[in-house]
């Protein structure tokens, strides 16, 4: 028990790095290209690379996606290591993986299917039985 003692008194005898690393300035968005904004995460000591949205992304996630952008960085401006710029971060990832997904599920539809939901009359969408 005394052991142990000892041990955590030395453990917290030992001062947590107050310091981060000042991140790089965001990259510039260009229009049909994937750019990434890095910010540092406190509580890992990480940078969080989040992805903008491309064009095949739907417009509305696009949308939410740039704006969470633009309210991190403003919840951000005054204290970078805070705990509500961390959430806002965390949000921008959420949607950015959201959009991703988004258009993952756009590569995979068949344009003959959609037509054909919107169209189920034309020749092209009829069902034939043997």
């Amino acid at each position: 028990m005394a052991g142990m003692v000892t041990t955590m008194a030395a453990i917290a005898a030992f001062p947590a790095p107050r310091s981060l690393q000042q991140a790089p300035p965001p990259l510039q968005l260009r229009p049909n290209a994937v750019s990434f904004v890095a910010r540092p995460v406190r509580a890992h000591r990480r940078l969080v690379a989040v992805a903008a949205s491309s064009p095949a992304t739907p417009p509305d996630i696009a949308n939410k996606v740039s704006e969470s952008i633009k309210q991190a960085k403003e919840t951000c401006a005054d204290d970078p290591v805070s705990g509500e710029c961390v959430a806002a971060w965390d949000e921008v990832e959420e949607l950015s993986a959201a959009a991703s997904h988004a258009r993952d599920r756009q590569k995979g539809a068949d344009p003959l299917e959609e037509f054909c939901k919107d169209n189920p009359e034309t020749d092209e969408c009829r069902m034939y039985e043997d």
